[in-house]
């Protein structure tokens, strides 16, 4: 992707062809079972109250957006045209503003905010530079923001990908789900020990849980906090 506009009009193709509804509605029960552990930790995580300003880091079609029923006010950013239009049509408990942007170059009308709460799912490894993204989420915390991401753990899910091919049951089980998505929209492979050294510099990790289970950790859904230099 060697220009803004390459990388803005491959991200729509890929939007369009794994369009987070598929995943959030899906008729797979594993697949939406995952999901909703992910959006509930999320939420839980964010540990919301109703003078909240919040902020949805790549918002994609207001799947999780549509989720939150606390707080003062509600922003969502995504580069996605494609994705806005669906985050558009939805209905919201707060006041929601969305904005086009690329999440690695908040425009200044972001940026001149600062957000109690601030959440980023499954972007990271999306984007072209991931610690940019942390770095445009640290302008618009506060010194007390509570900051939540999450990933997939990469690794393992290729893993138990190629374990269920081999035994010939993946396209039955999960037939429209890539046999492995960093071949196509992720540009990143992410696992906890990656995470650590990414956010090392800027931010304190106050938990983490593995989506479903500890033990099966699938997705990782991670609390920060801002680290506040003498």
């Amino acid at each position: 992707m060697k220009t803004k506009e390459d990388f803005e009009n491959w991200n729509e193709e890929m939007a369009k062809k794994y369009n987070p509804d598929k995943y959030h509605q899906s008729p797979n029960l594993i697949v939406r079972f995952i999901e909703n552990k992910r959006v509930l930790k999320i939420i839980e995580y964010l540990n919301l109250k109703d003078n909240d300003k919040i902020i949805e880091i790549g918002c994609g079609a207001g799947n999780l957006m549509q989720k939150i029923k606390v707080g003062q006010e509600l922003w969502g950013i995504d580069i996605s045209d494609f994705m806005l239009k669906l985050s558009r049509q939805r209905k919201y408990y707060l006041p929601v503003e969305l904005i086009k942007a690329n999440v690695e170059n908040l425009p200044k009308k972001v940026t001149e905010k600062k957000f109690d709460k601030i959440y980023c799912s499954e972007v990271l490894e999306h984007v072209k530079n991931p610690a940019n993204v942390l770095k445009e989420i640290k302008k618009i915390s506060k010194g007390d923001s509570i900051i939540v991401i999450s990933v997939p753990n990469e690794k393992l899910i290729n893993q138990i990908k190629i374990f269920l091919q081999k035994i010939k049951i993946f396209n039955f089980l999960f037939p429209s789900i890539s046999k492995k998505m960093d071949d196509e929209w992720h540009l990143h492979s992410f696992d906890l020990k990656k995470i650590k050294s990414l956010i090392f510099n800027d931010y304190t990790i106050e938990k983490v849980n593995g989506i479903p289970y500890n033990w099966l950790p699938i997705r990782y859904v991670i609390k920060l906090k801002l680290k506040i230099n003498d």
